[in-house]
């Protein structure tokens, strides 16, 4: 299956592809809004173990935002200018803090989709995760992709698509706006941690319950697989569950 991918604030993905073969061999592809590049450097590396674990049939795209961004500098176990200042300066984010960057954001994502794709599905973490739900929120709403399957690490709460048009921050709610989306999902997050506990488990609330999987971790606000092997099973369990199920849908 093929992958669009998207890297929590503050990092970075830079776009690259990574298609069925050794991990360490991206092909260079092309986005207007978000860049070239060959190295997709931190949410590569932290999805790198999570990737070899799945298997080399699937092929993963990686975005990277504009929004410039600090982040700390220690992303799931790694140091993300490999230097030792506490924060870094060459991070990004999609979501900005103007209404004129989100209000673009949606168009540019499904123009991209549109250049890059086809794609299978959406795989994002943190505020990349939310991003990445928001987009199918809009394919179910308005279908341009026909997206089949979503994959969540300790993911935001998505932006409301239609709020972002009209310049809102509103983020969809279960107990305002039910089940969103009624896809197979893989929702992996943590409870546990100082940064963002609990992140993950109000999106897996607005996925349709009979065809979401969780798998929840005590690694904190992190990719399980990205510092040590622990929970990666668990993670790896269900995501494939969710990839038949998208599979089995046509």
């Amino acid at each position: 299956m093929r992958f669009l991918c998207f890297h929590g604030m503050g990092t970075n993905g830079n776009v690259g592809i990574f298609l069925p073969g050794p991990l360490s061999t991206p092909w260079q592809c092309f986005s207007p809004r978000y860049g070239r590049g060959t190295d997709v450097k931190v949410f590569e590396r932290q999805t790198a173990t999570l990737r070899q674990a799945l298997g080399r049939t699937h092929e993963f795209v990686f975005l990277t935002g504009t929004v410039p961004s600090r982040a700390p500098g220690e992303v799931d176990g790694h140091d993300a200018t490999l230097g030792s200042a506490p924060w870094t300066n060459d991070g990004y984010r999609f979501l900005g803090e103007d209404r004129e960057t989100n209000m673009a954001l949606l168009n540019d994502l499904i123009r991209s989709v549109l250049e890059l794709g086809p794609f299978d599905g959406v795989m994002g973490f943190s505020e990349g995760g939310a991003v990445a739900a928001s987009l199918l929120v809009e394919d179910t709403r308005r279908p341009f992709a026909r997206f089949r399957c979503g994959i969540f690490l300790s993911a935001a709460r998505p932006p409301d698509p239609d709020n972002i048009m009209t310049g809102s921050d509103r983020r969809l709610d279960f107990y305002t706006d039910g089940v969103v989306l009624n896809i197979p999902t893989a929702h992996i997050w943590s409870p546990s941690g100082e940064i963002c506990p609990g992140m993950g488990r109000n999106l897996a609330l607005l996925c349709n319950q009979t065809l979401r999987e969780e798998f929840v971790h005590l690694l904190g606000h992190q990719v399980p697989g990205s510092v040590s092997d622990e929970f990666l099973s668990g993670t790896i369990k269900a995501i494939e569950r969710t990839v038949e199920r998208a599979r089995a849908s046509g």
